[in-house]
This record gives structure tokens, sequence and C-alpha cells, in this order.
């Protein structure tokens, strides 16, 4: 009887501990005996709390020409993503899908979410896109010495063609929706009268940057100006930004300010095993607090775009990412958003900007005080922070918590599935519009493959680039790091390769995302009216044409009277 007992008693516990053996895994995580095992954390995704905005977004302005930023192998192709069940209330809001930036601290892709956009009132959107650039270089070959009848001869060497491949960015841009045509132009000349000629004539004007008009066959110069600031407007500068086939003019607009533009989602790393699933697909749920987003906010003008979070060690100097405040001391680009919060704080906080500068010192000197590079590390410490110290440091939140949460400035509803499916096929057309882009800027006119270099000399109010003396800048000059360790201003460079070199005009399709005008019988105010001094250039252009044929009737009469 007693044996039988214990006989029993051991069958028990080989059980009980069998059981047991087989619901710990090799990490010493346990899990329920018919439950899988977590997934390793290098097959999931990342959402991160750092890295590139939206280009559509917001966008810097680029006032001089950069080598662009080119990534080592070719982007993946695009993930199918699926709006979450929430979208703004109001309809002028347009789903604009994500695309991969290139991220050098992973040397690797993310996927830079879509956004909701309230676009620029009558503008329609062009979106930007990797081309792939192939570099022919001469490199020495090595060769043998032999020794013939005495002497040393070099058997071999010369040199060999080495090919090299990258892929460039090419951004995008907000256009006016009065034209469906697109003017590609030779080399601009360097923009002029990028610092004010002194302090603003009131509190509330602004310098606007000079810049070039193309004007029947001649580049003319429009002179900067002040331009008076507006409340809950930014004005984006007129400007030029650079394709494969030639430059593009960006005429001067204005826009929302960040707040009223929409939301915009966090980037995700995905890892290849995710998004390589046949038919994956993915809906953003993590949405970028705007408010802490300006307080981490930099710059990339090499890559066109704004970054946020931690980018404050030097090493990102180094590879072209500035603070916002950077912009008075390196006049190469123009920040919009910088511009006005500069304007809308200061005139509450007389020392906003010196505040700005302070705080990021700080933050620079203590990693501590930065924000976390992920959604998770940021939920771990945030975990340990009081409210207040909380608010200030959560860059990214739930889309669901914002819906909830009564102060919101944006109102939102819910979408049905059937809803949701038809913006992700709308989706869909605005990355073919990105394909019929890459053909008409790289299948362009190819009568000349050099760079249109702009003269050097502006003294003059009109400039044609054909009368340039300068030689024609290489395309290879124009490759390598945009600064040196040593170095934390970007180098500039005279122009970009172009395919043009005259004008060319191409027609386009119409863009699926538009910037819609405000209902007629909302109560919102529209854009405030287009600066006269935008037209300046005109004028001048009319003056010099008048100056011209005076000269001419001149030469005309000293000819009869001989």
């Amino acid at each position: 009887m007693t044996s039988n007992r214990a006989i029993g008693c051991m069958v028990a516990l080989i059980v009980l501990f069998g059981s047991q053996y087989r619901g710990v895994n090799t990490n010493g995580y346990v899990f329920a005996q018919n439950q899988l095992p977590p997934m390793p954390d290098q097959e999931q995704i990342e959402v991160l709390t750092s890295g590139p905005v939206h280009e559509a977004f917001a966008e810097p302005v680029n006032l001089q020409t950069q080598t662009g930023l080119a990534a080592p192998h070719q982007p993946p192709a695009d993930i199918e993503e699926i709006p979450p069940t929430d979208r703004p209330q109001d309809d002028r809001f347009v789903w604009i899908p994500g695309y991969w930036g290139w991220d050098a601290d992973r040397d690797d892709f993310i996927w830079v979410s879509a956004c909701w956009r309230m676009g620029p009132p009558n503008m329609y959107w062009v979106p930007g896109y990797w081309t792939q650039v192939i570099d022919v270089q001469e490199v020495d070959r090595a060769g043998v010495d032999v020794r013939v009848g005495g002497l040393d001869v070099r058997v071999g060497g010369g040199t060999k063609a080495v090919e090299t491949v990258s892929w460039e960015w090419v951004s995008g841009f907000w256009r006016q929706s009065d034209t469906r045509e697109i003017e590609y132009l030779p080399a601009p000349p360097a923009p002029m009268d990028l610092e004010p000629p002194g302090p603003p004539p009131t509190a509330d004007n602004m310098w606007v940057p000079g810049c070039w008009y193309w004007d029947q066959g001649q580049y003319v110069r429009r002179p900067g100006y002040w331009l008076r600031q507006q409340s809950d407007w930014i004005w984006s500068p007129s400007h030029y930004r650079w394709t494969p086939r030639g430059y593009v003019f960006e005429r001067g607009h204005w826009d929302y300010s960040l707040e009223r533009r929409g939301v915009l989602f966090a980037p995700v790393y995905f890892p290849r095993s995710v998004y390589a699933r046949p038919g994956y697909t993915y809906s953003p749920s993590i949405a970028i607090d705007i408010g802490v987003l300006t307080a981490n906010l930099f710059i990339y003008p090499r890559y066109g775009h704004y970054y946020f979070g931690d980018y404050y060690d030097d090493a990102y100097r180094t590879r072209g990412i500035y603070p916002q405040f950077e912009r008075e001391r390196i006049h190469t680009w123009y920040d919009p958003i910088y511009t006005y919060d500069r304007w809308h704080h200061g005139r509450t906080d007389k020392r906003w900007e010196e505040n700005q500068r302070r705080e990021y010192d700080q933050r620079r000197s203590d990693k501590n005080l930065r924000p976390a590079h992920t959604y998770r590390e940021m939920e771990s410490r945030a975990a340990n922070m009081p409210n207040t110290q909380r608010r200030d440091f959560e860059l990214a939140k739930p889309l669901k918590t914002i819906v909830q949460r009564k102060s919101s400035p944006m109102k939102f509803k819910q979408i049905k599935p059937d809803a949701q499916q038809k913006i992700a096929r709308q989706a869909t057309d605005v990355q073919k519009f990105r394909q019929e882009r890459v053909k008409w800027e790289t299948t362009g006119s190819t009568d000349s493959k050099a760079t249109v270099r702009p003269p050097v000399e502006h003294k003059d109010t009109v400039i044609s680039p054909r009368e340039s003396k300068e030689p024609v800048t290489s395309h290879e000059e124009h490759k390598g790091s945009v600064v040196t360790p040593d170095e934390t201003r970007p180098r500039s460079v005279s122009s970009r390769e172009v395919r043009v070199t005259r004008p060319e005009r191409v027609k386009i399709p119409s863009s699926p995302i538009v910037g819609k005008p405000k209902s007629w019988i909302s109560t919102e105010k529209g854009p405030p009216p287009r600066p006269a001094d935008e037209q300046e250039h005109k004028a001048k252009v009319k003056d010099a044409r008048k100056d011209k044929n005076k000269g001419k009737d001149k030469d005309k009469d000293k000819d009869n009277k001989n």
C-alpha cells in the first residue's frame, strides 16, 4: 500500500516538472504550454521618436545648392498603409502616403509614415522620389615592375573605369493648382540678399531673401524685402528646387501654422522579414505631439527635410543636421517654421530665442534631458517621471489618446472599414503619380548632360545663363560629404547636374493631393494676399528693356546725323 502511494507521488512529480520544463524557453521566459513564445525583438517593427518629418507636412527651403543625400542601395518597395479608424473631421484633410527615408545611424532605410494634411489652399502635391545615380571614375591600375636589360620597366598599369551606383533623394514640393505644367530651367544664379540690411521696421516684420526669376530667356533679380507676419499663417518664400531634368521654380506661398496642418505619425523601422511578407499592410497609430516636436526640431538641408528627436551630438552637425537657430549664422537655408515661431512666441516672450539656445545647450551637455530614440524607450523612461515632466518629454502619443483629449484643437470622426480601404486605394494613386514624375524627369531632353553654371557676378539686374564665362562643373565634383569633422558649415556648390540647357515645359497629370480652399460658409479666414514685392522683378525687367531701347534709339540718331 505504501509502495503504491510512493510510486503515485513519483509519477505526479515527473508530470509536474515535465510540464513546467515545457513551459520555459531558453531565454527564461515562462509561457503557456499551448502559447507561442514571444517574437524576437529583431523581428518586430520599431516605432521611432526621432527621424525625418514627412516632407509634405513641413519642408525647409534650400537657398543654396548643396550636394544631395545619397543611399548606398535601392530602397524597398513601398509599404501599403491603411489609415486608422479615426481621422480629422474636416474633409479638407487628405491622406498622404509615406515613403522610405535613409537612416545613417542604422545604415538602413526607415519608413516615413503617412500623414493627414490640410494642404496649402489651391496647391497640389508633387511627391519626392529616389533616383539612381551612376558615377564612373577613372582610377589608377597597379602595374608590375620588371627588370629588362638592366632597366626597371612597369608592365600593365594604366587606368580603368570604376562604376559606383547610389540612390539620391529628389525632394517633393507644393505647386499652385492653376497650372498643370512644370518648367525646367538651367541653373539659376546664387541667391542674394540672404541677410537683412538692418533691424526690421517693426516687430511684426520678417525678412524674405532675394530670388531670381526666369523671364523671357534671362534671369531677373528680385531683391529681398520686409514682409509683415500674419497670425496662423507661415510664409514659404520663392526659391528653386533641383531635379535631374532641371531646376523648378517654386513660387512663394502661405501655408497653415504647424499645429493646424494635421496629424503627423511617427516613423517606423521595419525588419525585412516583416515588410517582405506578401500582402503586408500597416496602419500607423502613434502620432507626434506638435508642441514637443518644435522643441526638438532640426534641419537637414541637403536632404530637404526637418528632423526631430535627439540630434544633439556634435556628430550630427558634421553630417549636416543643424539646430534651427543656426540659420541666423549659416545662410544656406531658410526655415519658415522657426521664422514664424520666433515672431509668434517673441510677442509674449522677448527672450524666446535666447531660451531656445539655452535649452539646446542643456540637452547637448546632459543626455538625460534629451528625448528618447524609440517609442518603447520613451514609455519606459516616462513611467518614472512626474506628470509635469512627462508632458514635455513624451514626443509621441497613441492617436486614440489625442482623439479623446478634450483640449485637442482638432476634432476627429470615425471612418468605416470600406472608407479606410477607399482612402488606401487613393494612396496608390499617389504612388503612381510619383512614378510618373520619375519618368518625366529622368527621361527628358538629353541635348546636353553638362551643368549650366550660373554667373558669379551679380551686379546687373538681368543675367542670362549663356553669358557665363566660367567652365562647366563636372558631376563628380558634387559627390561626398557636405561637411568635414572640422567644419560645421555646409559646403555649397555652384550648381547641380541637370539635363536641360534651355527651358523645357512638361504637361503633367493631375495630382491626387490638392489643398482645398475654405468653404464659403466657413467663418475661418483665408490666407493673406500675395506680397506685392514678389512682383517687383517685372517692373525691373520693363525698366531694363526701356533703357536698352533708349540706347538703341540714341545710336540710330547718331547714325542718322552722321
